[in-house]
């Protein structure tokens, strides 16, 4: 079956070269850095040109992962590669986009990069082409290209268009319009259905002073804030993009039963990380936080998990929105020293349960209800941030849909002053840091209720 033209069936062959001159490595950089395959990641990018560059440099000087996270990905100096595997699954991303390169858009580029399994160390391979091959074009010599730190965007190869058969073509337009017309009916139904469930709940949008209480230290200060919020990962086989909920990691793909079945019916040896998707319902999440923010004159930025650096973590207000584990490193965020957290099975487990309270609480179906009845569960963290005066709002869910609901209890004025009722100390504060239990019921794909179940105030002294 047609698919993406693989290095596999190419009529030529890569052959490590000696003979490349400087010149020629600086432009094969310039070259990938400015490709379609890696010019929507900044990370990649940063990444491939380090690496580069220390060869350039440094010869064989060995090349640490911690070096890389501090230096390429914006990690902080305490940066451990036994508890983060950013390296590691950046690298992975970067060797497939240097293989998709080479593979799709760029079949007859002269020069090549490829980052070797189990290395961090660049190799450059000049491609000899065979007898049946069409002409190499011949690389421009370094004159015609200035130093790749004031290099622009001028170099760039069309991708080699992939034909596919009429009915191919024609089945995969029949089954994208229908799951555009089912995503659509679904938004549509459950928008309805739950505004008039929400109406009474929501109240007036006015900023009440329950809102300005919970609200008022993540606007406090001159820090700006910033919302970062995880996308899915899709995995491209073929001519098509497949996700498989039960993983995140494209480090972790080969694991994946539905996956792998998809690469055997589509007969490609390689398939290729893709994170341009977020969840519908962290998007209405996003939506209810910035319009409540907007109702009092406040901005915020916000940006894909995928892109948080370093320096913003330490400079921002942060308001996180994840899966359990997405922000693991991040200081106060760290699941392990949280009282309620979400064990593999996705259940939120109560570490310390006072007396009345579940020691778990796992997501129900009650199908016995007209339309059936799911219960689910997340976590509404407040923590000092790692510098002073820095405040981190996290918001955890192990189920995608619990994302709204979630962003819907901080931001209208009566679930807030639900969660700010609880809160309040016997001096009338609220604590600076705290965990909420909060428990969302849908009938259907409809939200009917969101509620408060519990809640921890946390030991200032973990900051």
């Amino acid at each position: 079956m047609p698919c993406y033209i693989l290095a596999a069936t190419m009529s030529s062959s890569p052959l490590l070269a000696s003979d490349i001159t400087f010149e020629e490595k600086q432009t094969a950089l310039a070259f990938a850095l400015n490709s379609d395959s890696l010019n929507r990641s900044d990370r990649l990018r940063s990444l491939l040109q380090y690496l580069c560059q220390v060869e350039f440099s440094d010869g064989p000087n060995r090349i640490t992962e911690y070096d890389i996270a501090v230096s390429a990905l914006g990690r902080r100096r305490d940066f451990s590669p036994l508890e983060d595997s950013a390296v590691r699954s950046r690298t992975y991303e970067l060797r497939q986009k240097l293989e998709k390169l080479y593979a799709v858009e760029a079949t007859e580029y002269p020069i090549r990069i490829e980052i070797p399994k189990g290395s961090y160390r660049p190799k450059f391979y000049r491609v000899t082409a065979s007898v049946h091959s069409p002409p190499v074009p011949a690389i421009a010599s370094i004159a015609e290209h200035p130093p790749f730190e004031t290099m622009q965007a001028e170099v760039k190869t069309e991708a080699k268009a992939t034909s596919r058969p009429v009915w191919l073509r024609a089945m995969l337009a029949f089954v994208a319009g229908i799951l555009v017309t089912l995503f659509l009916v679904a938004v549509v139904t459950r928008h309805s259905a739950s505004t008039n469930a929400l109406r009474n709940a929501e109240g007036s949008s006015r900023w009440t002073p329950e809102l300005h209480a919970l609200w008022a230290p993540m606007l406090s200060g001159s820090r700006p804030l910033l919302v970062t919020f995880e996308t899915r990962l899709f995995v491209e086989v073929g001519p098509i993009a497949v996700r498989d909920p039960n993983i995140e990691n494209i480090h972790d793909v080969e694991a994946s039963k539905p996956i792998m079945d998809v690469k055997r019916l589509f007969h490609v040896p390689e398939v290729y990380e893709a994170r341009r998707y977020a969840d519908f319902s962290v998007a209405n999440a996003l939506f209810s936080i910035s319009q409540m923010l907007a109702s009092h004159g406040v901005m915020a930025k916000a940006i894909r998990s995928a892109d948080l650096t370093d320096p913003e973590v330490h400079a921002s207000n942060l308001i996180l929105l994840g899966k359990p584990g997405a922000y693991f490193g991040i200081r106060n965020v760290n699941p392990d020293s949280a009282n309620f957290v979400f064990d593999k099975n996705r259940r939120l487990k109560n570490v310390h349960p006072r007396p009345g309270e579940q020691a778990l609480y796992a997501k129900t179906q009650d199908q016995a209800v007209s339309g059936g009845m799911t219960t689910e569960y997340g976590v509404i963290r407040f923590t000092l941030g790692p510098e002073k005066d820095q405040h981190i709002l996290t918001i955890v869910s192990a189920e995608s849909e619990l994302f709204w609901p979630l962003g819907q209890y901080l931001t209208q004025p009566t679930y807030a002053k639900e969660l700010v009722d609880h809160l309040r100390l016997p001096s009338g504060q609220l604590p600076k840091s705290f965990e909420v239990v909060v428990k969302a019921e849908f009938r259907g794909d409809n939200l009917v209720n969101i509620s408060y179940i519990t809640h921890r105030t946390l030991d200032e002294m973990n900051r």
